[in-house]
């Protein structure tokens, strides 16, 4: 594989880690000044500003996070990568109380790079485990494929 598309990698590794240990300044230092998140839950698009202050609002009631990659895959300027990610509920999230549970989340995320800086993420994210830890619905919801 070219240099280029494994520093491309280490990018995005580089920058979940900065976001997963709270290293905010290290965080908004790689996003491109044309950054734009989307995010599955947003009506728009979040831009460079309105994306680094909801990474740090989430990390009041979110802490502990432990992500794994399971795949990353460069190609261009795009890196995909599917990964697990592990939080703890701390801190009131949205009017409920912390937990003090552990969340696992299973993610698609790709990451768009421009002169060595994120300037673009889309997600697709698996929110039941979040809904059900936060009792939005109920633990034991199955989805029509359970038995």
């Amino acid at each position: 594989m070219s240099d280029k598309l494994e520093a491309n990698k280490q990018i995005v590794r580089d920058f979940f880690a900065a976001m997963d240990n709270r290293r905010f300044d290290d965080m908004e230092a790689m996003l491109h000044p044309d950054h734009l998140f989307h995010l599955p839950m947003a009506d728009t698009p979040l831009d460079k500003e309105t994306h680094m202050q909801m990474n740090m609002k989430l990390q009041e009631s979110l802490t502990d996070f432990d992500r794994h990659f399971h795949d990353q895959i460069a190609e261009g300027d795009k890196v995909v990568s599917r990964m697990l990610l592990r939080m703890k509920h701390v801190g009131e999230f949205n009017g409920v109380a912390p937990t003090n549970e552990y969340i696992d989340l299973e993610a698609i995320h790709i990451m768009r790079i421009k002169d060595g800086l994120n300037i673009e993420e889309w997600d697709a994210v698996d929110f039941v485990p979040f809904l059900k830890a936060l009792d939005f619905i109920p633990k034991d919801s199955k989805t029509p494929w359970d038995h």
